[in-house]
């Protein structure tokens, strides 16, 4: 199939692939996207009317994703390809971790209000940061909540199959089988103070008050889990013209990156999977719970490199090994970590479907794209340099 010798050619950038992740409004909508659950982000269980809404989508912050052993999962699979063969063959798993904020909630309310999200930048957070309010419809704020929401998770992937034309190359990827998938497999929303999420160093995005969990399955209600992942074989952003990992910036405060020198690859990628909703706090959820998510990472001008968001130091308490350039089996490290914008939709319990050997609160479905929707630097630079 594919020569030994050609493997840092096809794999270079394949990067943020994966999860890509949560890596946007890019697939095929999941069946029943756009329903409606009610949302009190006061966590009041929905005892004051004008606190509660009809929610039908959230939208998050940009945000971080590492993918632990993607570059070692790809280089295996491409030994895999070779003749001979590894005997046995080599594993091609690797784990995706990502994490954001709440930025938008889509919904009504019956007296007209709305809910109000502070941005979650710049860095390091102010006590303002992510902080959710509630306003009438001519702005005037009628409560300050104080808090902000944060989302984690983490899942297993596996390499699947790479197709190589037009002077790019796009990996495929795919959700891994239990037992390797179960004991590394869940995502959380989090309530807690607002300002206390870092997006530089990684911290407090998995702490607070649970207020939904879920796992991933491999298949279900709307769609089953793909995945893939293009990058460019030449020009800017390709392993030969790698760019400056951390090019966010920001004037006050003053922004120091933590990855000084760091150089990547760029590409874009796609990941469609769903979730089985495990929990849901019922007093962020009082009434037509939540039983499919759809989240997908949005189209984000460059995220990789990084620009709209500072890349984190760590990601659900993990530290990436990039190496040289992030991306880059050949000259690279072991891991990928890569730009995300989060968007998901809602679907209420009347499609829900159950999930055998779960239990059958609902299913989530969650589309991450893992650089979401990016235009690969390359094209972008046939005519201008980065």
């Amino acid at each position: 199939m594919f020569k030994v010798g050609r493997v840092r050619k096809l794999v270079q950038g394949y990067l943020a692939v994966m999860a890509t992740a949560l890596a946007g409004a890019m697939f095929a909508p999941l069946a029943h996207a756009g329903d409606v659950v009610v949302f009190d982000p006061t966590g009041n269980a929905g005892g004051n009317p004008a606190f509660t809404f009809n929610v039908s989508s959230f939208q998050y912050d940009n945000g971080n994703a590492l993918a632990k052993g993607a570059n070692t999962a790809i280089n295996n699979f491409f030994a895999n390809q070779a003749t001979p063969a590894p005997n046995p063959l080599l594993p091609t798993t690797f784990q995706l971790y990502f994490q954001s904020a709440l930025g938008t909630v889509n919904g009504s309310n019956a007296a007209g209000n709305v809910i109000s999200i502070n941005a979650n930048l710049p860095v390091p957070p102010t006590a303002a940061q992510g902080d959710i309010s509630i306003n009438n419809s001519g702005g005037d704020q009628l409560l300050n909540t104080h808090h902000e929401i944060t989302i984690g998770g983490t899942f297993t992937e596996q390499v699947i199959g790479v197709t190589n034309g037009g002077g790019n190359t796009t990996l495929q990827f795919g959700l891994a089988s239990a037992p390797v998938l179960s004991a590394t497999n869940t995502v959380t929303l989090y309530y807690q103070d607002a300002g206390k999420a870092n997006e530089s160093t990684g911290d407090f995005f998995t702490v607070g008050t649970p207020i939904l969990t879920g796992h991933l399955i491999p298949s279900g209600f709307g769609s089953t889990f793909t995945s893939s992942f293009t990058f460019p074989n030449s020009g800017t952003g390709s392993p030969s013209s790698p760019v400056l990992f951390d090019q966010y910036t920001q004037t006050t405060p003053s922004y120091s990156s933590p990855f000084p020198g760091q150089l990547s690859l760029s590409g874009a990628g796609s990941t469609n999977f769903q979730l089985a909703v495990d929990t849901v706090n019922n007093n962020f959820f009082p009434g037509n719970q939540p039983t499919i998510i759809g989240i997908s990472f949005n189209p984000v001008s460059a995220s990789l490199p990084f620009k709209q968001e500072p890349p984190a130091v760590s990601v659900l308490g993990q530290t990436g090994i990039l190496g040289t350039v992030n991306a880059d089996p050949a000259g690279g490290g072991p891991d990928v970590q890569f730009q995300t914008l989060a968007t998901n939709d809602f679907v209420g319990p009347a499609a829900a479907v159950p999930e055998p050997g779960t239990i059958t609160m609902a299913l989530t479905g969650i589309v991450f794209a893992s650089l979401a929707g990016l235009r690969t630097r390359w094209s972008r630079n046939k005519t201008s340099a980065v």
